[in-house]
């Protein structure tokens, strides 16, 4: 049920097909690039004869289940750090939406020092676990952490995009956007 709602919400920030010759992704459908629609045939997750072009939401959605939602395991997270990762993992794939939060883990858990590696793997589930796990501090919502962490991740993604129009200039034109998205996320989760 959770990705369901998941993929609601990450669906209306990508929208439909576009080309622009800017964009770094290339021809898209979904948010899907052809590279990922290509990897998701040969993985057997949709038909060889499907291009961007005419892909159908059911494909978009095994595409995000199987290459976003999973990999960055977010049944496995609370939420709604799910949403915060899996609509990182659908912008920036899944390794950067990892390493988004590794990062947020370190500064947050000082006793911490996570790999900065993008594998969601055992050391970096316990290091979320034990941040959402903190004592709550008196008067604070009983929430407190998991949103400061959901909060860390997303000022960390407006660090990334900041980088990305540093290094390419021709990006600027999608920063406004990207940035909208960000906070339209804040509120989808709440935050």
């Amino acid at each position: 049920m959770r990705f369901e709602d998941a993929f609601k919400i990450v669906l209306g920030f990508e929208g439909g097909y576009v080309n622009d010759s800017d964009d770094r992704g290339g021809e898209t459908n979904y948010g899907i690039t052809a590279s990922t629609l290509n990897s998701a045939k040969n993985k057997g997750w949709v038909p060889f004869n499907i291009t961007i072009k005419d892909i159908k939401l059911e494909y978009a959605k095994t595409i995000y289940k199987k290459g976003y939602w999973d990999a960055v395991q977010a049944d496995s997270l609370p939420h709604p750090l799910d949403l915060i990762l899996f609509d990182s993992a659908v912008n920036h794939g899944p390794n950067a939406a990892v390493k988004l939060l590794q990062k947020s883990l370190n500064t947050l858990l000082p006793y911490t020092e996570l790999k900065v590696d993008g594998i969601i793997g055992p050391l970096t589930m316990r290091a979320v676990n034990d941040y959402v796990g903190l004592g709550i501090t008196p008067g604070l919502h009983p929430n407190s952490n998991i949103r400061y962490l959901c909060i860390d991740v997303l000022l960390n993604r407006v660090e990334l995009y900041s980088s990305i129009v540093n290094n390419n200039r021709s990006q600027e034109k999608f920063l406004r956007g990207w940035l909208n998205r960000v906070f339209k996320l804040k509120q989808q989760a709440g935050l």
